[in-house]
């Protein structure tokens, strides 16, 4: 599958927890990393989600948040990866980032020039870059 979003995980489905209009989607990402979907009850019908299924995570990089110096907070954010800035573009009016965690991982975000400014970003700097549940599409194999 081909898609217009630099974010795009493979990995298995590990765990569903179903609430009543929505479900908590887990998946194992082939770099060994966790990442939480969240998706209707239908749309995980259709999807014929269930514990072992392939599936490919889409996360657009502008859903993408960055964190420095949170070691003394505790986020509510669901999907969290630290790591390092490994490649760092400024733009007119934004910077597309490009982090890397200790398995390997990439994640592409895009940030406005101010914060990369406020939060002083440069290739090395060590951040966390969380998205919500509710930031992720799911795609699975007919």
């Amino acid at each position: 599958m081909k898609a217009s979003s630099r974010n795009s995980y493979s990995g298995k489905v590990t765990r569903l927890e179903s609430g009543t209009l929505s479900t908590e989607v887990e998946i194992q990402l082939e770099s060994g990393e966790k990442l939480y979907a969240q998706v209707t009850r239908p749309s995980s019908q259709k999807l014929g989600l269930e514990p072992g299924k392939n599936a490919v995570a889409l996360v657009k990089a502008a859903e993408i948040m960055l964190v420095t110096e949170a070691d003394d907070y505790i986020l509510s954010c669901r999907n969290q990866f630290a790591g390092k800035i490994v490649k760092l573009t400024r733009g007119f009016v934004s910077s597309e980032i490009l982090i890397q965690t200790p398995s390997g991982l990439r994640m592409n975000a895009v940030i406005s020039l101010e914060g990369t400014d406020r939060m002083a970003l440069e290739e090395g700097s060590p951040v966390v870059a969380m998205f919500k549940t509710s930031s992720v599409v799911l795609a699975v194999k007919k």
